[in-house]
């Protein structure tokens, strides 16, 4: 019988949101993903993808749900509303690309993307950044709904920003009437995670953070993400295209496929964000119990700490190599322990890096925003690793190699 969750409060949030490898790897159409495509496509009016590259992850996800056992029938209407979410916004980011084909043209230069381990501060400096008027956020509204693209007046007054902000604010009321705690908080208007648009074309950690078994992952660590990239670039064109400025993206897993990131922006500078491993692997860990709890199926703990283990290890390995190959001048490092210190210091140093200016008035906002939002207005966040399945001898193996590189503070941890 499959291991429990260490903490059985968890299946709350289902509340709120109310074969194996060999197997799934098969491309083969299923009932399920053609129902799923049909509803997006009458929803949207429009039925040209762009391709199919979607379809292979799209396939093994919806097989992982059907096959898994103890699926709600909440939970499984959740997610699967979720993938409609994300063919419906694909299907007419298409239609608007062939209508508007001059969005081609849309040159991307120079952006500034955040990467590194799971929960490192990529969220707080993406914030900071994105107080720069001179800099472009992907904003979370217009990830999932990007069609029309907003212009600069409207980014955050657009209707869809709005019913998003609504959409949040109810969220969020729940998850405090449960006792659930806020692990990660986006704004409707705030800078959010590329895997939101990456996710539209099936090759995503949003996606692998539900699933009950790790097929998706592992299909995920060594899928060609040549497709997924060519995407975001064009939906970044298609939003720049109305509301220009240069690019400040971040998402951890860039980390997992930065040699695809590389050849898809070619002149990106990389910020890659450090935090004590073990203090952000105890709050990975919180956030993929709460996150797997959406489906209400069994979940095996050991397999959730041996896919969790793997990704790990990718999101340090794989940027290692990347580094040795192309120098250590294309990497800013971001220490989570100096931001907290002094955020703007930080910011500092990080615009002189990237040779951008950082001027009055951006450093005036940024300090602003810090008052305004202070890390602990969520309640403070006791990470701990003891109940999560992971042992401190289990990380010392995945991150030795990490932490021989760097120089990180370290936090302690249980």
């Amino acid at each position: 019988m499959p291991r429990p969750l260490p903490n059985l409060t968890f299946v709350l949030y289902d509340r709120i949101v109310s074969g194996r490898m060999a197997t799934l790897r098969s491309t083969q159409n299923t009932p399920e993903v053609e129902h799923l495509v049909a509803r997006a496509c009458e929803r949207a009016g429009l039925d040209d993808f762009g391709s199919d590259s979607w379809r292979e992850g799209l396939t093994i996800l919806v097989q992982t749900v059907e096959s898994a056992p103890g699926v709600t029938a909440g939970g499984r209407d959740y997610v699967y509303g979720r993938f409609v979410d994300a063919l419906w916004n694909r299907l007419r980011v298409v239609d608007y690309l062939k209508r508007h084909p001059e969005v081609g043209a849309e040159r991307i230069e120079r952006p500034l993307v955040v990467l590194g381990l799971p929960r490192t501060g990529t969220s707080l400096a993406s914030y900071l950044l994105d107080q720069d008027p001179n800099r472009r956020s992907l904003l979370t509204w217009e990830a999932e709904n990007s069609v029309p693209p907003a212009s600069p007046e409207t980014l955050r007054t657009d209707p869809r920003c709005l019913k998003k902000k609504a959409e949040l604010d109810m969220m969020a009321e729940g998850l405090k009437a449960a006792n659930i705690p806020m692990v990660h908080w986006d704004e409707a208007d705030g800078p959010t995670e590329c895997v939101f648009v990456q996710s539209q074309d099936f090759k995503a950690y949003l996606w692998e953070a539900f699933m009950p078994t790790s097929a998706y992952a592992d299909w995920l660590l060594e899928a060609d993400m040549t497709s997924t990239y060519a995407y975001e670039r064009s939906v970044l064109q298609m939003l720049q295209s109305r509301a220009p400025g240069v690019w400040s993206l971040k998402m951890p897993s860039h980390a997992v496929h930065i040699e695809t990131l590389l050849s898809t922006f070619p002149d990106v500078r990389i910020v890659w964000a450090h935090r004590d491993p073990f203090k952000a692997t105890a709050s990975f860990l919180r956030l993929n119990y709460l996150s797997r709890a959406v489906l209400g199926a069994d979940i095996d703990v050991d397999d959730v700490v041996s896919n969790v283990l793997r990704q790990l290890q990718a999101h340090v390995a794989r940027p290692l190599q990347a580094r040795r190959r192309i120098g250590d001048e294309r990497f800013f490092d971001l220490h989570y322990a100096a931001l907290m210190r002094d955020p703007i210091g930080v910011m500092r140093s990080l615009y002189e890096w990237a040779g951008d200016e950082l001027t009055a008035s951006t450093e005036a906002a940024m300090l602003t925003w810090l008052e305004r939002h202070p890390q602990d207005r969520f309640g403070v966040q006791p990470y701990s690793l003891d109940g999560s399945g992971v042992t401190i001898a289990d990380l010392e193996r995945v991150f030795d190699p990490y932490l021989s590189a760097f120089e990180i503070e370290m936090e302690g941890t249980s």
